[in-house]
C-alpha cells in the first residue's frame, strides 16, 4: 500500500457443499468429520469481499478526490468507516486460513507437495509486496540506491505481513499437529503480539538488526504494516476460524461474536483501562486499545453479515470466487491508481483534483472492473489452470528483465 500522506493517515484512523459437521470430542484428532468440512462459509465470504470493495474505492477517493473536499461530516465518516478496512481484511485472512487448512488438515501435518504448494503461494504475496515498492526501474541502479531509498524498499506492507503471518501460521499448525491445540497456540500468540506492540514500538530495531528485518517489528522505519501490531489481527482470525468450525450451524455459524464484540468495545472504553499497564504507548499505532476496539467493530459487522445472509439470496459461487481473489484485486488495484516503476497510475496522471461526482464515477469504474477481473481471474483457474500459471510466470520474467536492462 503505497505510503502517501493521505493513506498513512487513514491507516491510523478508526473513527485505518452444506452439510453440519462438528469437531469430535477430543478435537485433536483429525478424521473423515475434518476432511470433509467445507472451507468456505458464505458470511466469511460476504466480508471479504465487502472489505476488499471498499479497500478499493478507500484507495480510489485517496487518489483522486481535491483537498479542499477532504473535511466535513461525510468525510469524516468515511475515515472511521477506512480505519475498519485493514482489520477486517488482516482477521478474515486468518479465519480463512484455518477453514482451508480443516479440509485438508492431514496433509499439512507433514511436509507434502500440498504444504510446499501453500508456503510458495504465501511466499509470493511477500515478494509481490516488495516488488510494488522497488524504487528504481534497473537492478544496476541498486548499487547508489541512498539510505532512504532502501528504507522504502524495505517497508512492510500489507502483502508481507499477511503473506510472512501465513507462513509462520503454516509451520505452527505443523508444530501443534490438532487444530484445538493450533487454535489455543494462535490466540496465545496473538495477546502476546497486542501486549508486546507498544514495548516493540519505541525500540529502535535498525540498530541491533538489518533493516530488512527491523522493518517488521515496528513503524519506526516507514512500514505501514509491522507484524507488531498486524499480526495480532491475523493471528486472533486463526483462532477464530476454529471457532467458527465449532459453532457452524444451519442456522449461522457467527453468531456467538456479537457477545465477543460487545465484551471487547466495552473493555477498550473503559477509559482505554490496557494502556495503562505502559509508561509510553501511541493510541493510533499500538495501543492494545484500539486493537480491542477495531476487533470489537469487525465482529459486530460479522455478526451483522451474518444475520443479513439468513434473509438475502446471494450468488454464494461469485462471492466465493471474488473473496478467494482479493490479494490479487489489491495488487492490480493499488498499481493501476498508484503506479510504480514500471507503470503510471491515474496519482501520476491525474492527482487528487476531482470533484465529488467525478470521484465517485472512477470509484465505480474501479470497483466494478475489479469485480470483473477478481471472477474472470478466478474461472481461468478454474477452467483454463495451465493458462493461469503461464500468465504471471510471463509477467513476472517480463518484469524481471525490464529491470535488468
Amino acid at each position: 500500500m503505497p505510503a502517501s500522506q493521505n493513506q498513512s493517515l487513514s491507516l491510523r484512523l478508526l473513527s485505518p457443499g452444506a452439510g453440519q459437521c462438528k469437531m469430535p470430542r477430543g478435537a485433536g484428532r483429525t478424521n473423515l468429520a475434518l476432511a470433509s468440512t467445507r472451507s468456505r462459509v458464505i458470511e466469511v465470504d460476504v466480508t471479504r469481499v465487502l472489505a476488499t470493495l471498499f479497500m478499493v474505492q478507500g484507495h480510489t477517493i485517496d487518489v483522486l478526490l481535491a483537498p479542499q473536499l477532504r473535511q466535513g461530516f461525510f468525510y469524516n465518516g468515511w475515515l472511521f468507516l477506512r480505519g475498519l478496512t485493514a482489520p477486517t481484511f488482516l482477521l478474515l485472512a486468518g479465519m480463512s486460513f484455518t477453514l482451508a487448512s480443516l479440509k485438508y488438515w492431514d496433509s499439512y501435518l507433514t511436509f507434502s507437495p500440498k504444504f510446499f504448494k501453500r508456503v510458495r503461494r504465501f511466499g509470493i504475496f511477500v515478494l509481490l509486496g516488495y516488488a510494488m515498492h522497488l524504487p528504481v526501474s534497473s537492478f544496476r541502479n541498486l548499487a547508489g540506491l541512498d539510505s532512504a531509498g532502501w528504507q522504502s524498499w524495505f517497508q512492510v506492507d500489507v502483502l508481507q505481513c499477511i503473506g510472512g503471518t501465513l507462513i509462520f501460521l503454516q509451520l505452527l499448525l505443523l508444530l501443534c499437529k490438532t487444530p484445538k491445540r493450533f487454535a489455543q497456540a494462535a490466540l496465545g500468540l496473538c495477546v502476546f503480539v497486542v501486549l508486546a506492540s507498544p514495548l516493540a514500538g519505541v525500540i529502535e530495531w535498525r540498530h541491533v538488526m538489518p533493516l530488512s528485518l527491523a522493518s517488521y517489528l515496528n513503524f519506526r522505519t516507514g512500514s505501514l504494516f509491522p507484524l507488531f501490531p498486524w499480526s495480532a489481527y491475523i493471528l486472533l482470525g486463526a483462532a477464530m476460524g476454529y471457532g467458527v468450525h465449532l459453532w457452524r450451524s444451519g442456522a449461522s455459524s457467527l453468531r456467538w461474536l456479537l457477545p465477543v464484540g460487545a465484551g471487547l468495545l466495552i473493555l477498550a472504553g473503559m477509559a482505554r483501562l490496557p494502556d495503562h499497564l505502559y509508561t509510553q504507548v501511541d493510541f493510533w499505532t499500538t495501543s492494545p486499545s484500539l486493537f480491542f476496539l477495531r476487533v470489537g467493530c469487525v465482529s459486530l459487522l460479522l455478526t451483522a453479515v451474518s444475520l443479513v445472509t439468513q434473509w438475502v439470496p446471494l450468488p454464494g459461487a461469485a462471492v466465493s470466487s471474488l473473496a478467494q481473489e482479493s490479494l490479487t484485486i489489491y495488487f492490480i488495484h493499488v498499481s493501476i491508481l498508484y503506479g510504480s516503476v514500471w507503470n503510471l497510475g491515474l496519482r501520476q496522471l491525474i492527482g487528487p483534483t476531482l470533484s465529488g461526482p467525478a470521484t465517485l464515477t472512477w470509484i465505480a469504474v474501479m470497483v466494478l472492473s475489479m469485480v470483473m477481473l477478481g471472477l474472470t481471474w478466478h474461472w481461468l483457474k478454474q477452467s483454463k489452470p495451465q493458462t493461469s500459471y503461464l500468465l504471471p510466470s510471463a509477467a513476472a520474467l517480463a518484469a524481471i528483465a525490464y529491470c535488468c536492462v
